[in-house]
């Protein structure tokens, strides 16, 4: 299928970004309903920042997304090893971001702060603590926008690799 797209007359960016829009959409869909489920059938009180918690759960899905293509651009090998290699970088950005030892956030913002800003997964928690620990929003919108540019920086990385790839035949 990769072979056909590949020969066919079609833009690689555009291949790319038509693709990505009908996964995302997908996605968002998925989040939506997630969101509706845990407002409505839970009863999850979510206070009056729910249009941010939504912006950040759909700029975390488009992230994670991006992140996704990237790895699966980046590794030609099984799709087994890339998502052991997408699950792999997940979990230690999860660990780095304090979600299964609470105290590491500060570990790593104390000894490595740069990790913290380039973490996706503490981006997003990040976020989510800003909007319900502070009144100001001004430490949000920094996650938001850097989780903004780590989407657009892995869409350019995969459209980079992509773009180049060449089959013998299809």
């Amino acid at each position: 299928r990769a072979a056909r797209i590949n020969v066919a007359p079609v833009h690689k960016m555009k291949a790319f970004l038509s693709s990505m829009a009908a996964s995302f959409l997908i996605h968002l869909i998925c989040m939506s309903a997630l969101l509706l489920f845990m407002t409505y059938i839970l009863k999850i009180d979510f206070g009056n920042r729910v249009g941010y918690i939504v912006l950040t759960t759909f700029t975390g899905s488009l992230t994670g997304l991006t992140f996704g293509s990237f790895v699966s651009a980046l590794v030609k090998k099984s799709e087994n090893l890339k998502v052991a290699i997408a699950l792999s970088v997940t979990m230690t950005g999860s660990f780095l971001a304090g979600m299964m030892y609470a105290q590491m956030k500060y570990v790593v913002m104390s000894k490595a702060p740069i990790l913290a800003y380039i973490n996706p997964v503490n981006l997003i928690t990040d976020a989510f603590y800003t909007l319900y620990y502070y009144a100001d929003l001004e430490r949000y919108f920094l996650n938001i926008f850097l989780l903004f540019i780590l989407s657009v920086v892995f869409s350019i990385g995969t459209y980079l690799i992509l773009r180049r790839r060449r089959y013998a035949s299809i």
